[in-house]
């Protein structure tokens, strides 16, 4: 592991970039801690939104993190000066990265990077952190299409160290190892990826938490499940997971994917079990921790589960390798 972090520290030094304001557009949970990151990790940030209480929210959390990782008042006050609320979007005709983060909408995405593309700096990176919409749909009606990068963080923000980039048939080189370069610069692990749905992460973590889904209407208990994954070495079971992502994301995330999802999740869902933030999914959560059923020591369940949701991500990895998703 300490080898592969040392690679993705190295893809970070394929250019001379030196980015020193980022524009993000967007202040949900995801725009607003990238901009904090990036506001903590010494760099200017203006974080555009029309909507007041997501930039209050912003930067209210982005209080928090200063506090917890620079400790003394002076650093938390300059991190604090360098996070600006933008709600006219004045810092795109300064900002050397823009990275738009709004919701999942492909009309919604392509109106942002149509104008961005007439008014930001000519060499300005244009950044999407979409974890679905393929870059070439986003980018197809540009004048140059080239300079639409996938730059994919993951949630939580401050606490998961891979960001992937996106690149597609058309993406400028230049640009991918300015956006490369980039994530290295907020001390990230940058990993590079072909544009297709899903990416890396979210394509061979999706077979995992539906399998496990399916041992679970196969009538196993989630606690079993979840025991079974972090016996093998995972940090958290995949059913508290899909909880803790959200399993409204989890099924918008396969169904982007094509990847086939029981039609028991997908009626959780509507009855508005949506997991941690709703108060119930597979699981409880009253004050906003799990509760988990007890399991009936005395009972037996099948002895292949860690294989069963093991054995999918690898299969999942091994098609991704093939198809060029990731180099090797």
């Amino acid at each position: 592991v300490f080898f592969l972090r040392e690679r993705l520290k190295g893809f970070a030094k394929g250019s001379s970039f030196v980015p020193k304001h980022v524009h993000v557009i967007g202040a949900g949970v995801m725009g607003g801690d990238i901009a904090a990151w990036c506001a903590l990790m010494g760099l200017n940030v203006t974080v555009q939104d029309q909507n007041l209480n997501a930039i209050a929210a912003t930067l209210q959390r982005a209080a928090q993190l200063f506090k917890k990782r620079l400790k003394l008042p002076f650093l938390v006050q300059a991190a604090s000066d360098r996070l600006v609320p933008d709600t006219d979007g004045l810092g795109v005709i300064k900002a050397d990265v823009i990275i738009e983060a709004i919701i999942e909408n492909v009309e919604a995405k392509q109106k942002i990077f149509a104008m961005l593309e007439e008014k930001a700096k000519p060499d300005a990176v244009l950044a999407t952190n979409t974890s679905t919409i393929p870059l070439e749909v986003i980018s197809k009606n540009l004048n140059n299409p080239g300079r639409v990068v996938g730059i994919h963080f993951f949630n939580p923000v401050a606490l998961m160290q891979l960001v992937e980039v996106v690149a597609d048939p058309h993406t400028d080189p230049k640009v991918v190892a300015q956006a490369t370069t980039f994530v290295g610069k907020i001390d990230k692990l940058p990993l590079p990826v072909k544009s297709s749905p899903g990416f890396l992460v979210n394509r061979v973590l999706m077979p995992y938490l539906l399998e496990s889904a399916e041992i679970y209407f196969e009538g196993v208990p989630g606690p079993v499940i979840d025991k079974a994954a972090t016996d093998f070495g995972m940090l958290m079971g995949p059913i508290e997971l899909m909880d803790t992502v959200g399993l409204d994301i989890c099924v918008a995330a396969a169904q982007s994917m094509g990847a086939p999802i029981s039609e028991q999740v997908v009626a959780m869902v509507h009855a508005g079990k949506l997991g941690k933030k709703s108060g119930a999914g597979f699981y409880t959560y009253p004050h906003g921790k799990v509760v988990k059923p007890k399991v009936d020591p005395s009972k037996k369940y099948p002895e292949d589960i860690s294989d069963r949701i093991i054995m999918r991500l690898v299969n999942e990895s091994a098609a991704c390798l093939r198809e060029g998703i990731v180099t090797d």
